[in-house]
């Protein structure tokens, strides 16, 4: 190695120790990453959902549906 020599030279005098890493394998972490988030989200959505839908709502009785006939006065 000549002593002229700089710049990325030291990632190349010990590339097993280097802190860079493959770009496949930082593509593979984020994929990893953003599959397990999105599962994550879906089971909070499941939950939700099975929260929401698991009593149906009471059906009214049909005399309350009815409405009194409004008396307007006129002014």
């Amino acid at each position: 190695m000549c002593l002229r020599c700089r710049g990325d030279d030291a990632v190349q005098v010990n590339p097993e120790n280097s802190s860079r890493r493959h770009p496949a394998e930082v593509t593979e972490r984020q994929t990893t990453a953003k599959r397990i988030e999105h599962m994550r989200n879906l089971w909070k959505q499941k939950r939700k959902f099975n929260k929401q839908f698991a009593r149906p709502a009471p059906v009214p009785e049909p005399g309350l549906l009815v409405s009194a006939p409004l008396k307007l006065t006129d002014p």
